[in-house]
């Protein structure tokens, strides 16, 4: 963490769910309400929205699994 995260993370007690807007505290890492994954807090008291990667790759391989079908139903 940088100084300005710690500086802006100290302005706040707790930080508010995107999803639901539900107060949790700033260790909190699942909202306990609609259980999406929480990040740091922002500027506005709001807590950063994580990057789901585990759903990004199964898209990229999904993707790439049609594209290989694709292209060998092309060649016969």
């Amino acid at each position: 963490m940088t100084s300005e995260t710690k500086d802006k993370s100290l302005n706040y007690a707790t930080k508010r769910c995107p999803e639901c807007y539900t107060y949790v505290s700033l260790r909190v890492t699942q909202c306990p309400s609609c259980k999406s994954r929480l990040g740091e807090v922002d500027s506005h008291g709001m807590a950063k929205r994580t990057v789901n990667w585990t759903a990004y790759l199964s898209a990229f391989f999904a993707l790439l699994v049609l594209g290989i079908y694709i292209w060998w139903a092309f060649l016969r």
